[in-house]
């Protein structure tokens, strides 16, 4: 798991473990919600420097666009793999045979005021 969501995860547990407690406590819920919160910033900050760091280093290597080591092929280079490669031409023999073929008219009839039969 990327060192972002860890950190993520940490600071969400921080804060809703206290509050909860806090909410079960009935204590009110905005001053649940300050102390979680401050709760949550001091232990992250006390406890956790190294996955804070670590995290910070991930959101700036991805801000930069550089991938995790280890990480698969982002979404847009393999599409623009695909529209890259050339593709077959098509055979002499198979061009003149589509080119004999009639096109379908695309027109719908219903459209046409030339047509016969009550509508």
């Amino acid at each position: 798991m990327a060192p972002s969501m860890r950190y993520l995860l940490v600071r969400a547990a921080l804060f809703l473990v206290p509050f909860a407690v806090l909410m079960v406590a009935q204590v009110p819920w905005w001053l649940s919600l300050i102390v979680s919160l401050a709760f949550a910033f001091a232990a992250s900050i006390v406890f956790f420097p190294r996955l804070r760091d670590e995290a910070a280093a991930d959101l700036q290597r991805m801000r930069e666009g550089r991938r995790r080591d280890g990480a698969g092929p982002d979404d847009a280079d393999v599409e623009d793999e695909a529209l890259d490669r050339p593709t077959a031409a098509p055979d002499a023999d198979d061009a003149q045979a589509t080119a004999d073929e009639p096109v379908a008219d695309a027109r719908d009839p219903r459209d046409d005021p030339e047509a016969s039969g009550p509508r």
